[in-house]
Parts: structure tokens; sequence; C-alpha cells
């Protein structure tokens, strides 16, 4: 097998602040993922610093995982989004905690040619960023449907579902 034949492991970045309760939905679903899917993904948590991912996802396929201020939408909204194609829309911008958008880390990592090859966006409206831990119901119930929908994505660009029953 050669390194053609080997695929390119996804990138999954979760943004947020685990100690502002629904602001970590990202770590959340980034610790799940990495008992899910070790092995076939990279996983980085950030705390939002924005500048610093573009060195980071530079010409890989990424996927972000984030809560986002509600704005109109309903807390639990599971918005999924190809960051590279599609506009960001001012929820997804106004992300929790984040003083650089990242609408404008799109927009910069265009003008420096540093942007991954595909950005998949997974946020989730949240409504509570007081400090705690713990996640409120409907944020929790909506990370764990993008949890399944990230585990597929990423099974399926990597051949499928990887066997676990060794004889």
């Amino acid at each position: 097998m050669t390194n053609e034949d080997v695929p390119e492991l996804w990138l999954l970045i979760s943004l947020g602040n685990r100690f502002r309760s629904d602001d970590g939905v990202g770590p959340f679903l980034l610790h799940r993922l990495r008992q899910s899917l070790d092995g076939s993904a990279e996983f980085l948590e950030s705390g939002g610093d924005m500048v610093r991912l573009l060195g980071q996802w530079k010409d890989r396929r990424v996927c972000l995982l984030d809560a986002v201020l509600s704005n109109g939408k309903n807390v639990g909204n599971l918005i999924r989004a190809n960051g590279l194609l599609e506009p960001l829309a001012p929820s997804l911008c106004n992300t929790s905690c984040h003083g650089f958008n990242l609408a404008e880390a799109v927009e910069l990592g265009r003008t420096l040619q540093s942007l991954p090859r595909q950005l998949e966006i997974f946020a989730i409206c949240a409504e509570d960023f007081i400090c705690g831990h713990h996640l409120s119901a409907k944020v929790e119930k909506a990370a764990l449907i993008a949890e399944q929908q990230i585990i597929a994505l990423v099974q399926a660009d990597n051949g499928g579902q990887q066997c676990t029953n060794n004889p």
C-alpha cells in the first residue's frame, strides 16, 4: 500500500471553553469522538484562537465543533455548514467567547492562502455561557446527534467502519 492509498485523516477541532457551560459543547464532543474514532482522525482542542487555526488547518480536511449564540434560533438546533462554500451566517460568526470570529478567520485564510481543503462546521445553538461544567439538556442532545453525523462523515471518507472484532 502506498501513501496515496492511505486516506488523509480528518482534523477535528473543538472551539469553546469547557468551563462555560454550553460553550463546552465543542470539547465535550471532541472527548467523545476521541473514544469513537481513535486512529481514524486527529484531534485538537482549541480555545478559540482563530489566527492560530490558520496554520493548523492549512490544506487539511477539517471539522469544527462549536457552540453559537442562538440569535433567533432554537436552543439545541444543530447547524451544519460547508465553511468554504457557504457564506457563514452571523449566528455562526458570533461564537461564544472568541475575539476573532470564524468568518473573519476564513476570509483571512483566503487572503493568506491558508485554508483547509475541506471545512465542515458543526455548530450547536446554545444559551448558557456562565461558569460551569454542565451542558443544557437540549445542547447535549444535539451534541449526540452531531457526534453520529461526524462519525459517519469520518468513517465514510476512511473507507467505512473499522473492524474492532479481533479473533
